[in-house]
């Protein structure tokens, strides 16, 4: 009997939100609970989407939403020409920047732009978590869909990848995971990375015959482990588009778990998808996922590539190195986190202009204190 005991304690531990789902099918109340001051959300809301979730392995808010209350009716985008699919992985721990990163893409794209959010979730990610993020429909624009699918496969085939864990190791599963009608996906990293500009150029580039197209990454010119080949092109993926057709018809995933071995780093998952997927990574300008010209206000970061070899993607004068610095559509910044009181003040401004937007402002400051310094 103690034992049947303490295994329940475990399952309800592991999965907090199935207590949600337990207390509302002998409870029918419909109580409103608050997320922030912006954002109020049903039990009734809560419940239906844990069910559809533990069923389906992924659910969309916006439809769950729609199907519970008429007036809320959530009508997918007929307009696949302006739509935009955008891709996010992350655990519950990164839900904050996350959505300091989400807030910056929903504020900085065109009215008639149609985004549509595919969020991998790993670690035991809750309902209350979906919710919280949902929460930003309301706050910045409610035409805004978002979608979360059960990633949590990775926690075992990916295991040793990534020394950060599977919140990272997600990005790989992810596109092998969309519904049919995506055909392509804009990835991009959260909480050190913020959209400023327009993303229509970038999610419509010419990928030509590649799977991953991105910004170029620093192990150009170096040997792969798995293909040993010497890198051409080499992508970070912090952000970069994916051809979703060719991933599932190739079946990457499978591939990135027979391989995954070969890396164990805090970029592990980069390198293992430029080298299985060597010869079919393409690149595009480094405006595309720049990184900011200093790592403080003090120091500069020397530039890396006045190369001839690659001038169709990076500046070639520090005129145009400063320029493209301070005028890319997306910031990635690397080389000096705002979460950890870095980078240039300027930037840390606008990162905290888009905490306060998500209305996260006192949270964030208390569990990451260095994006709020002044």
């Amino acid at each position: 009997m103690l034992i049947k005991i303490l295994i329940l304690i475990i399952l309800l531990y592991s999965y907090i939100d199935t207590a949600i789902y337990f207390y509302h099918k002998y409870n029918n109340s419909n109580e409103k609970y608050q997320i922030n001051n912006n954002y109020k959300y049903s039990s009734l809301f809560a419940k239906k989407i844990y069910e559809f979730y533990t069923k389906m392995g992924f659910v969309n808010l916006n439809e769950v939403e729609g199907n519970i209350y008429s007036e809320k009716k959530w009508k997918p985008s007929s307009d696949k020409a302006n739509e935009m699919n955008i891709g996010v992985h992350l655990d519950k721990n990164f839900i904050l920047p996350t959505m300091i990163t989400l807030a910056s893409i929903m504020d900085s794209q065109i009215n008639k732009t149609k985004i549509r959010f595919h969020i991998a979730i790993v670690l035991n990610f809750s309902v209350f978590d979906m919710i919280k993020i949902y929460s930003l429909r309301y706050r910045i624009r409610e035409d805004t869909e978002f979608n979360f699918y059960n990633a949590s496969k990775v926690e075992k085939d990916l295991i040793g990848l990534n020394t950060r864990g599977a919140g990272v190791t997600s990005v790989m599963l992810l596109p092998q995971l969309l519904p049919d009608d995506v055909t392509k996906l804009l990835i991009f990293d959260t909480g050190d990375l913020i959209v400023l500009r327009d993303l229509t150029e970038q999610y419509n580039w010419d990928m030509k015959d590649n799977m991953y197209v991105g910004v170029p990454g620093q192990k150009i010119g170096q040997k792969s482990l798995v293909t040993k080949q010497i890198y051409k092109n080499y992508i970070n993926i912090g952000s970069f588009l994916v051809n979703v057709t060719k991933v599932k018809n190739e079946n990457m995933y499978e591939k990135f778990v027979k391989y995954k071995d070969y890396y164990h780093s805090r970029i592990g998952e980069q390198d293992l998808l430029n080298d299985i997927s060597f010869g079919k990574v393409g690149m595009y300008h480094i405006k595309f996922g720049n990184w900011a010209p200093f790592v403080n206000d003090y120091k500069s970061l020397t530039p890396l590539h006045f190369n001839k070899k690659f001038e169709q993607y990076f500046p070639q004068n520090i005129t145009d190195y400063l320029k493209t610095g301070f005028t890319m559509n997306v910031l990635h910044q690397w080389n000096g986190k705002w979460m950890k009181g870095e980078g240039v003040t300027l930037f840390r401004r606008i990162i905290q202009y888009y905490i306060r937007y998500a209305g996260i402002w006192e949270e964030t400051c208390k569990q990451f204190p260095g994006y709020c310094i002044k």
